[in-house]
């Protein structure tokens, strides 16, 4: 439970539009597991309504696709690769691991809400779970796992209103074999976990978690942490709900939360951050600045973007902002050293927005933007409603632009500067689904 009613009250409207929207995240750490993933052909990876696709765009057609029995709805997860494997979430509790080349199941797990403790399920006579009992547990996931080394890390949520228990999953990679679970304070666990010095950090709402990457304990790192001893104490917590994808730099750890106000912390070799005192009910991240090499603020900033996305690139952390007294939102840079704004670029609505290289692709829907890294606008492209784009925005190997449309796979070609259809697919875009395309060139 949150103990603060205000934190409460801002929590509880976050879901009630969380659960309903779209939230976007991010790979962590300076090399992204795609960079590491192996494509047989020049391959585009499709995720919608409960569907994973593989499309062969090399010959344009599909190379195989799976859907999910249980989410045809919509599917609020993202996947994640590495090497050859691509593993996805869904809404009811599948996490389900595939070669992305062949599309063969190589180990699926379903979850249903039981934490660490016992799952009960209701079962249909050929003894597949009941679909009706496990819409009733919906959402499950409603995030992104972190490949890391041998194992696979999720976070799971759950309806704000039930008394199933979220928690912080370890999967075996090769396997499937459920390593460890651990209990998280809150069902808001919606963003991709991160690796940091051998230690494994969740955001939960107001909290920042700490596990050991092997066994699951959660671990101390310096702030308080004894609200059992000082019952009228609050538990070491952020004053807003870190709602960005928190990133790593092997050096720093970077938190952001819904007002978009960012934070770096440094620990010291033993992962504990400057004022270890666990103790001290007013060392915590609410009450005590010092625990943050720096803070970054902005007044004209009212919030970060509801996909929560972030990026580290090159010295800077990118994310994307509502303002203040403006329709416009932004894509920002902030200074890693020192939490210093390094620009800020406006554009005309945010629904897509991608770093790809040192390249940055961004939509409203009805306009393309393309950007450097030093936030200049260097293409604007403006759609007719037939080539309009419903998912992100990739880059191919000739820097063409490929991605979804509710007619089917698009490419602008940007020398002819001309749409090309290169595969007629019917998509539907709604606001109860993540549409999710990745390019993979051939390996």
């Amino acid at each position: 439970m949150l103990s603060n009613p205000n934190l409460r009250q801002s929590t509880a409207k976050f879901v009630m539009a969380g659960l309903t929207s779209a939230f976007l995240f991010v790979s962590c750490g300076n090399q992204p597991a795609e960079d590491k993933t192996i494509a047989d052909h020049e391959t585009l990876i499709v995720s919608t309504h409960g569907k994973v696709m593989n499309i062969n765009l090399e010959q344009n057609k599909v190379q195989w696709q799976y859907q999910s029995k249980y989410n045809p709805e919509g599917n609020r997860n993202l996947f994640s690769l590495s090497d050859d494997l691509l593993i996805q979430p869904f809404e009811s509790g599948e996490l389900v691991a595939f070669n992305l080349n062949t599309g063969k199941i190589l180990w699926q797990e379903h979850i249903l809400g039981g934490g660490d403790g016992a799952e009960d399920a209701v079962a249909t006579a050929d003894g597949q779970l009941d679909t009706a009992f496990v819409n009733t547990k919906k959402p499950l996931f409603m995030t992104q796992p972190l490949i890391a080394e041998n194992s696979v890390y999720i976070s799971s949520t759950n309806q704000p209103q039930s008394s199933d228990v979220p928690a912080f999953y370890n999967f075996n990679k090769k396997t499937g074999e459920k390593i460890w679970v651990e209990n998280l304070p809150t069902v808001f666990n919606l963003f991709k976990p991160v690796l940091h010095n051998d230690f494994i950090f969740v955001n939960s709402a107001v909290y920042l978690n700490m596990y050991s990457k092997n066994e699951g304990t959660s671990t101390s790192y310096g702030v308080f942490d004894g609200a059992d001893e000082f019952p009228n104490a609050e538990p070491s917590q952020f004053v807003k709900p870190i709602y960005a994808q928190m990133q790593s730099d092997s050096k720093n750890l970077y938190v952001g939360d819904e007002n978009g106000k960012f934070y770096a912390l440094h620990f010291d070799s033993k992962n504990n951050l400057p004022v270890s005192d666990v103790t001290d009910p007013n060392n915590t991240f609410a009450k005590n600045p010092k625990l943050f090499k720096w803070e970054f603020a902005d007044p004209s900033i009212s919030s970060i973007q509801e996909d929560g996305r972030t990026y580290i690139y090159d010295d800077y952390i990118l994310a994307a902002v509502n303002q203040k007294d403006k329709n416009e939102p932004a894509i920002i840079a902030i200074d890693k050293s020192n939490g210093k704004l390094k620009w800020k670029t406006e554009l005309k609505g945010i629904e897509e927005w991608r770093l790809i290289g040192d390249k940055i692709t961004a939509t409203n829907g009805k306009l393309i933007y393309l950007l450097d890294t030093d936030g200049k606008i260097t293409l604007t492209i403006k759609t007719e409603k037939q080539f309009a784009p419903i998912s992100n925005i990739e880059i191919d190997k000739n820097d063409d632009l490929v991605y979804a449309t509710e007619q089917g796979i698009v490419k602008y070609e940007v020398k002819t500067k001309k749409f090309v259809v290169i595969l007629k697919q019917t998509f539907k875009k709604e606001y109860h689904d993540y549409f999710q395309v990745k390019y993979l060139m051939k390996k």
